[in-house]
């Protein structure tokens, strides 16, 4: 379920074709990008501590502690560990303090969606390899 969320989800964004941002200019795309990468994100936190809980490695007292504990085992780089990081800070705005969203700041997210895929994909080598 968690990976057919995240597909829909990842389907969703790249069928909204947000290439610019001036294309977040349109009220529609903005209020539908902000919703698919709060949905997104939650999704992929839940994986991320999904795979935590799998491997044995505690459980994390927040979100940011899922990207940590995957690091220190070596499942993920600290470079991702760090960017998936970053992306609990937009998760959080998206969440609580959704009037402070700026375009630009949606855009940078749009943009940074491709090490969310990595997040994935790695998170995906680790099921298999634990099957």
């Amino acid at each position: 379920m968690l990976l057919s969320d995240i597909k829909k989800y990842s389907d969703d964004l790249e069928d909204l074709n947000i290439r610019t941002v001036e294309d977040l200019h349109d009220k529609r795309n903005f209020y539908a990008v902000s919703m698919i990468l709060f949905s997104l994100l939650n999704r992929v936190f839940d994986l991320g501590s999904e795979v935590v809980m799998a491997q044995n490695l505690g459980i994390p007292a927040t979100e940011r502690e899922i990207f940590t504990r995957l690091q220190k085992k070596g499942l993920i780089t600290s470079e991702l560990s760090k960017e998936m990081t970053g992306m609990v800070t937009y998760r959080n705005l998206l969440s609580h303090e959704y009037h402070g969203i700026t375009e630009e700041k949606l855009y940078t997210l749009v943009k940074n969606v491709g090490h969310i895929r990595t997040f994935v994909h790695q998170m995906q080598e680790c099921i298999r390899a634990g099957s």
